[in-house]
């Protein structure tokens, strides 16, 4: 497995999305993200996605260049439409208005329809809480469907993620983002990638056995994964469609034929309006304190907040280079190639 600098890798990306035909801007926007992915351990948001965001443009489900269109705008909300444009590019237009309306107004929601894949939510909840915002944010999956339904099997739902960012006094305090699966969906291309098998628990085949294959899940018929928490994933990725999918203008999970799309809401609050900035800072400071200070579990090394490990991760990455699969190089490489990218 190639351990590749971060540099390099932000670099071939960006020439791979601008002979795509994205813009300079967009192409390394979308490259930064995916390789911030790599960086903090979430492989399965990172480059491992260029072979298929590539396909998706030459099929013509992505278009490099769609112009982003309000529909629909008051002081406290607005709707986009994507026009089939990359996820992380629209899902930045969304974020920066939700920003600029919940300073205004002291909160704000934003959907986003016609979307492709929008990547890891924890960046644009992390845009908002630099800002000393709250944010919340659900993505249903339109034609992307890979999860059965608690006691089901078969494929009826999306892995619908959801975030909150938090902010604190020197950039976030906290930053959640996780699939309302047991797993995302391209932990499985990981696995398969490195010809690993996945931990049971993760997915069931098309009679709903129990199975750790990757081929099994991506076969014929295919696998679908489970729910986290079962009935609780189960509920919250129902309620995920509703606010991502159907609010956002978007819609539910259904049947194919369609066109993927990740339907987004993201809404962000004004902390200020509610308490004292320092005070909540120190507030919520205080609880992580409180929280840390718990003995340690049998077996525990430590106690950590969500975004402590991919914040160490990413420093030991930037220093020693970002381990890519085999498999995941050589697609890049062969998409590169294509693309007469050099």
């Amino acid at each position: 497995m190639p351990t590749i600098d971060a540099s390099r890798l932000e670099s071939t990306a960006t020439r791979i999305f601008e002979a795509l035909g994205a813009p300079a801007g967009d192409a390394a926007w979308i490259a930064t993200l995916l390789v911030r992915a790599n960086l903090r351990g979430h492989d399965s948001h990172g480059v491992i996605r260029i072979p298929q965001y590539a396909e998706a443009v030459r099929k013509g489900t992505v278009d490099p260049k769609s112009p982003i269109t309000v529909t629909a705008e008051t002081p406290v909300m607005a709707r986009l439409d994507g026009g089939r444009g990359f996820g992380q590019v629209v899902a930045r237009r969304g974020m920066d208005m939700a920003i600029a309306k919940a300073k205004a107004s002291g909160l704000a929601a934003v959907g986003l329809s016609r979307t492709g894949h929008v990547g890891r939510l924890a960046d644009y909840a992390e845009m908002a809480a630099t800002q000393g915002l709250v944010a919340m944010l659900w993505v249903n999956a339109v034609h992307g469907l890979n999860v059965a339904p608690w006691g089901g099997s078969g494929r009826r739902l999306g892995t619908n993620p959801h975030a909150i960012g938090i902010p604190g006094a020197a950039g976030p305090a906290m930053v959640l983002d996780f699939a309302t699966s047991v797993v995302a969906e391209g932990k499985m291309r990981v696995k398969k990638n490195r010809k690993q098998q996945a931990p049971l628990g993760w997915f069931i085949d098309a009679e709903g056995r129990p199975a750790t294959d990757p081929e099994i899940f991506y076969g014929d018929p295919v696998g679908s994964l489970l729910t986290a928490g079962e009935h609780k994933g189960y509920g919250l990725s129902l309620a995920v469609e509703i606010l991502g999918g159907i609010l956002s203008g978007t819609g539910p999970a259904g049947p194919p034929p369609g066109v993927f799309a990740n339907g987004t809401l993201m809404i962000c609050l004004d902390v200020e309006r509610f308490v004292p900035l320092a005070d909540f800072h120190a507030q919520v400071a205080g609880l992580f304190g409180w929280v840390k200070s718990a003995k340690l579990a049998q077996g525990s090394k430590e106690i950590l907040i969500p975004g402590e490990p991919e914040a160490r991760l990413e420093a030991e990455r930037r220093r020693d280079g970002v381990p890519v699969e085999d498999e995941t190089w050589s697609q890049i490489e062969r998409v590169a190639a294509e693309l007469d990218v050099r």
